[in-house]
């Protein structure tokens, strides 16, 4: 891989891919690595901006706010993915989303999601247990998973359960008598609206707390939630779990057992810190090698927030909503804890087929009513080199003679190369 090419497949992961005066820079992945890492901006200031508040349930009137506050987060985090001028912040931001699934769909009300959304970005690339703690209080994810209704004398397993299962250890590593124990660990916290603040808000109340001795991962005491994300952060199998997940979403899946172990480490000697492993991964020389070169298949989201970052294409965010909904992926909107599919999961003729329609549409000049608007004065041979690092099929390099310029784009937009990160 040459010194462009590898810049390219690091612009591709660090971000959604490179813009032409990116590439064009004359500054090493390196040096945007250490800039991006140790970027101390508030990354929650944007947010206090779009000033959504609580709304009380009911009326059609409060619903069609909710469904407008909605649409404005959209807005503002397709502004922040394509945008933002820390790319890597977003997208460990959106690896978060990913890993710490919360559903709009069960949530229902877009301040609890705000909220969440300021937690994911202020811990992003910090402490992982304080990334924990933050998510296991949120209002958020104390909805999405039933905690708040987990109460002494009515215990509800279900956030228990999954905070093992998916966000740390790792099925195999505990058992069903861990998930009971630390159901009843994580009693007391619930969510409570304030009416003079106009917020809704998590509280403890100790009467709730089933006080009595558990037997949690070989801990025993009168654990409360904090032992419990405590014990399940510095745990070994959360470091190889983090690793492992970090990994594959970064260089490519299947890592092999000395990687793992390596980040495990890195993880575990920086204090859980975040931003250490994920510097790990992209100074690691397997993360340059043929097995992570164009290694994933684009997911939706990726695909065009990509497009529109790396063409500068400029876009209603209503109308790019309207087409991640066609293509199944609307942030905030995973189908079930679980999350989104991976790679192969994406790969069906209906996704396909709309990726060339959206390739198309995203390439032509704005009109109002597509929602698009392409304008980058680009050869064919600089497009190529910008989107596919110059690593062209012949067939397609053919198929590209005489075409104008956003003819070309939307070629290459719907090209098989293209869909790989």
């Amino acid at each position: 891989m040459d010194a462009n090419s590898q810049k390219a497949h690091f612009m591709r992961r660090a971000s959604f891919g490179a813009t032409v005066s990116e590439l064009e820079r004359p500054i090493k992945p390196k040096e945007l690595l250490q800039t991006w890492l140790s970027d101390k901006s508030d990354k929650s200031a944007a947010i206090a901006s779009l000033n959504i508040g609580a709304q009380a349930e009911g009326s059609e009137l409060k619903i069609k706010e909710r469904s407008q506050q909605t649409r404005k987060l959209g807005d503002w985090l397709l502004t922040q993915l394509v945008s933002a001028p820390n790319p890597l912040h977003e997208r460990v931001t959106n690896f978060w989303r990913d890993h710490f699934t919360v559903s709009i769909r069960q949530v229902r009300f877009p301040q609890l999601i705000l909220d969440y959304e300021r937690r994911l970005r202020v811990n992003a690339f910090g402490d992982f247990q304080e990334l924990l703690w933050s998510v296991t209080t949120s209002p958020a994810m104390l909805s999405y998973l039933n905690n708040a209704q987990n109460r002494v004398g009515n215990i509800n397993e279900n956030y228990s359960r999954e905070v093992m299962e998916l966000f740390t250890l790792g099925r195999g590593n505990y058992t069903e008598t861990d998930i009971q124990e630390g159901a009843r660990a994580l009693t007391g916290w619930t969510i409570m609206a304030n009416r003079v603040t106009v917020s809704i808000n998590p509280i403890y109340v100790p009467r709730r707390h089933d006080p009595g001795v558990k037997n949690y991962l070989g801990r025993q005491g009168k654990l409360k939630a904090e032992d419990v994300v405590e014990i399940l952060a510095n745990h070994p199998s959360t470091a190889k779990t983090i690793a492992t997940k970090l990994w594959t979403t970064f260089a490519y899946a299947n890592p092999e057992p000395q990687i793992v172990q390596r980040l495990a480490s890195t993880f575990t000697k920086s204090q859980r810190n975040i931003g250490a492993v994920v510097e790990a991964i992209f100074s690691s020389p397997e993360f340059y090698s043929p097995k992570a070169y164009r290694s994933h298949l684009k997911s939706p989201l990726y695909f065009v927030v990509g497009s529109l970052r790396q063409l500068q294409i400029k876009a209603d965010y209503g109308k790019v909503l309207q087409s991640l909904r066609s293509l199944g992926q609307v942030p905030y909107n995973a189908p079930t804890v679980k999350g989104w599919a991976e790679d192969t999961g994406w790969l069906n003729a209906p996704s396909l087929l709309t990726r060339l329609n959206l390739a198309k549409l995203m390439t032509r000049d704005y009109a109002e009513d597509n929602g698009f608007g392409y304008s980058l004065e680009l050869s064919s041979d600089q497009l190529f080199a910008l989107l596919l690092d110059n690593q062209v099929d012949p067939v397609l390099r053919n198929a590209a003679k005489g075409l104008t310029n956003s003819e070309v784009a939307s070629l290459i937009l719907a090209s098989p190369t293209y869909q790989l990160a």
